[in-house]
């Protein structure tokens, strides 16, 4: 058996004719490669899928095609990418989470020129301001646009909700019967902090999530004071991701009492203030604790002050509910928060991470002793992610501010 990657093997391409003489065998994962190299879309999906034979070098591959400039290459590597078990799939789980879930990540990322108007709809993310969205729906291809990035304007709002916001949940309701196909949805503020702070406010996503039944994903960047949302069900949302550190316990609580049973992956900031309590917002993350809202959820991030009580809950509910949440979830994700020794070590001792194939505790306030005795003694199956931990102090009192207000 030839385990060199780089030898040809009997599913090899070749070129060069069919004549013997003429041919050269494309060998190897060198092959492969080349292959990916043509541009010729027929010749890069059959090297996609070859790349499956080689292991994790042909996995490489397939990482590196994910930043080819086809939409469908793109496609086709995250298709396969979802195959992969194991190990594999544990690192690709953790660093790069977007490549087993429906994100905005699955469109390319453009402006909209309305003297170009569209020319991808089914492969582009429109990026427009409330002015461009007017344009966009008199564009004939308009009711063939999957996905929209919508940027609020109004940075003299101050936590108060942009008229942007007002005037693109009209619009877009209004336009209900005609972008039938919106897959993805961005709105919120066109500033990615790493600390998710941001004083253009939201309001209330009701209409948004009534007037696409087909919506995927839907991605809100904002301060959530006024968030608010009925309790509804929506039959198609995957992805629900919500990035503030302004977040009231009642938003919390609404968020989690949606009905979404197609939910794979819910992202949730949730800063503090002034009317939040950690009792408070334990008690609004009880529905998805308990797998009450969101049956099929597989990704989980919680970033929070409350990082200790959080892990502390999940722990409990996974002896207490009937259907506990860790039994199905693939990614639990608590960075970016003030977990400390002690949250971590109520995951651990009950047992509640033990079908995770990764746990993110990274940018938190975990010990370098816990975590070098978490490596050896194998205390976790699981892929772990804990860079980056804080040890800053002031006198003897630690330090417990989350990384959002860094």
């Amino acid at each position: 058996m030839n385990n060199n990657p780089n030898q040809p093997r009997e599913f090899d391409a070749v070129i060069g004719g069919d004549a013997p003489d003429n041919r050269a065998v494309l060998g190897g994962i060198a092959g492969v490669r080349s292959r990916l190299k043509s541009g010729v879309f027929e010749v890069q999906l059959a090297a996609l899928t070859d790349a499956l034979n080689y292991g994790n070098a042909g996995l490489d591959l397939i990482i590196e095609a994910l930043q080819n400039s086809s939409t469908k290459i793109h496609k086709i590597a995250v298709e396969l990418l979802q195959q992969t078990e194991g190990k594999v799939k544990q690192a690709r789980l953790g660093c790069q989470p977007g490549l087993f879930f429906t994100t905005l990540e699955d469109w390319k990322a453009e402006k909209f020129n309305p003297n170009t108007g569209i020319a991808n709809p089914s492969e582009t993310a429109y990026i427009v301001n409330i002015e461009q969205l007017k344009l966009l729906l008199q564009d004939p291809q308009a009711n063939q646009v999957e996905a929209l990035i919508c940027h609020l304007s109004g940075y003299d709002c101050y936590y108060e909700v942009s008229p942007d916001f007002d005037s693109y949940v009209d619009t877009l309701y209004e336009a209900r019967q005609q972008l039938t196909k919106l897959k993805a949805l961005f709105i919120g503020d066109s500033r990615d902090n790493q600390y998710k702070k941001s004083y253009i406010g939201v309001g209330d996503i009701t209409l948004i999530l009534q007037a696409y039944p087909n919506l995927e994903v839907l991605h809100i960047r904002a301060c959530c004071n006024e968030l608010e949302c009925e309790k509804l069900q929506h039959k198609s949302l995957k992805t629900l991701i919500i990035e503030t550190a302004n977040l009231s316990d009642v938003a919390i609580y609404r968020l989690c009492s949606l009905d979404l049973p197609a939910l794979e992956y819910f992202e949730l900031w949730m800063g503090r203030t002034s009317e939040n309590s950690c009792d408070d917002t334990i008690d609004s993350l009880r529905p998805i604790l308990f797998s009450e809202s969101f049956p099929n959820l597989q990704y989980l991030g919680l970033h929070s002050d409350y990082a200790d009580a959080i892990a502390d809950a999940i722990a409990q509910s996974s002896f207490m509910a009937e259907s506990p949440l860790l039994a199905t979830l693939d990614v639990l994700d608590l960075s970016m928060g003030n977990l400390t020794d002690k949250g971590l070590n109520a995951l651990i001792e009950s047992e509640a991470i033990i079908n995770l194939h990764t746990l993110n505790i990274a940018h938190n306030y975990i010990s370098e002793e816990f975590i070098q005795e978490i490596k050896e003694l194998s205390l976790i199956d699981c892929l772990l992610i804990a860079h980056s931990q804080e040890n800053r102090s002031y006198g003897h009192i630690p330090s417990r501010y989350s990384a959002l207000y860094e």
